[in-house]
């Protein structure tokens, strides 16, 4: 039974992103809406997509906005070294390093993906996470022998929010360029989308949404191809082989 992929959007870049619902978008029109039984959350899809290629628009804009995704991946960079750190030391050869180590991993858990979170929210919850765990952790911290890589983390996350705020200050005139956050609404309406068409093929058969599923687990693919290339360069090649910022 065919059914729409689940696809994670955090690794596209933000003209992918976009022009990824761009796609979408033109293909349930052609399809229809009503065909496919998600008249209720086109029209907001329509507007969502429509408000993040103006955001993409402003960002592009502001001679700041290389700084600020730069800024972004090396935080989310060290954030991820920093998790995969940790969960190294719950299979340590000490059983105090363990449970130091499952006592972190209890706080990072509860603050979730924030790769998907707007900027500005992404900057609270890293700086939360890292003033608890500094404030009332640290003595795990440091028996995880995790202080300084923390510490590049909140130098990290505060450079970012500096950076983003410089930005901030040029584009104040204009309509907001937190394209993150636009970002944020499509793919809830977008997941909508999904979980409405998965069940009315389980439903009703494949037969109506047959094209349609076919053509967004294209896009799918082709976009995690891209990615997947860009994350591993082949032999010899100089390519960007960092993990792409949103």
């Amino acid at each position: 039974m065919k059914k729409i992929n689940q696809v994670d959007f955090s690794h596209f870049k933000n003209n992918e992103h976009g022009q990824f619902h761009t796609v979408i978008r033109d293909v349930i029109a052609a399809e229809t809406p009503v065909k496919l039984g998600i008249v209720k959350y086109y029209p907001s899809y329509v507007n969502a997509v429509a408000g993040e290629l103006l955001a993409i628009e402003v960002e592009q804009g502001s001679q700041h906005t290389l700084t600020v995704e730069d800024s972004d991946l090396f935080r989310d960079q060290l954030y991820r070294s920093y998790v995969l750190h940790i969960q190294s030391c719950l299979i340590d050869f000490d059983p105090a390093v363990q449970e130091a180590a499952n006592r972190i991993m209890r706080i990072v858990d509860q603050v979730g993906d924030m790769r998907k979170q707007p900027y500005n929210q992404e900057s609270t919850t890293l700086s939360s996470l890292i003033n608890q765990l500094t404030n009332k952790y640290a003595t795990d911290v440091a028996l995880c022998n995790g202080t300084t890589k923390l510490t590049k983390l909140d130098e990290a996350n505060k450079s970012f929010i500096a950076d983003y705020g410089t930005r901030s200050d040029e584009i104040s005139e204009r309509i907001s360029g937190d394209v993150r956050a636009a970002r944020v609404g499509v793919d809830e309406i977008f997941k909508n989308i999904s979980s409405v068409i998965n069940a009315l093929v389980l439903l009703n058969g494949e037969a109506d949404y047959s094209v349609f599923i076919d053509k967004v687990n294209y896009e799918i693919d082709y976009y995690k191809n891209t990615i997947n290339a860009r994350r591993s360069p082949g032999k010899g090649s100089k390519g960007d082989n960092t993990t792409t910022t949103i």
